[in-house]
């Protein structure tokens, strides 16, 4: 019997890139305050593992099924659902959702992703008071700044 694609699980080459996107963002200093992860099998076991190397406690991740194949705009609602006293988030989604939001938010810069490989890190600023305003605004509006892009293969 095999599985479906969300109870996939983590294969090796996963965990270690999962530790290692981890183990990079502990040394940028760049420590989410909330994690919401997609519910898929990889996703919360890559949620996991960046956690654990963040010291963000595992128990405190939420899972979030709409994240699973979620278009941008899908995901956009799913921030704009995030408590007001949360600055820093990170989500933990799937491709082309994710890739297509990056490309969404960063549009005005002229930062353009073809696509965010597996366990790829897109760390964005994003100015606005609430989160709701993300997904209420036209997001050209908004002060919004690539911080950092990094993901296993890059060669630092």
């Amino acid at each position: 019997m095999s599985l479906s694609d969300h109870d996939r699980p983590l294969n090796k080459r996963g965990k270690y890139a999962a530790t290692l996107m981890g183990k990079r963002l502990n040394n940028k200093a760049i420590h989410p305050q909330k994690i919401i992860s997609s519910s898929a099998n990889r996703a919360l076991k890559t949620a996991h593992l960046v956690a654990q190397q963040i010291n963000y406690p595992t128990i405190n991740i939420e899972f979030n099924r709409n994240i699973y194949l979620a278009s941008a705009k899908e995901v956009l609602t799913i921030i704009a659902q995030t408590s007001d006293d949360i600055d820093k988030l990170m989500l933990v989604a799937h491709n082309p959702g994710i890739t297509s939001l990056c490309n969404q938010l960063l549009k005005s810069s002229h930062h353009y992703f073809e696509n965010i490989p597996t366990a790829g890190l897109v760390t964005i600023s994003i100015a606005v008071n609430n989160w709701m305003q993300i997904a209420a605004s036209s997001v050209t509006q908004i002060n919004i700044k690539l911080i950092d892009y990094d993901y296993p293969k890059l060669v630092t």
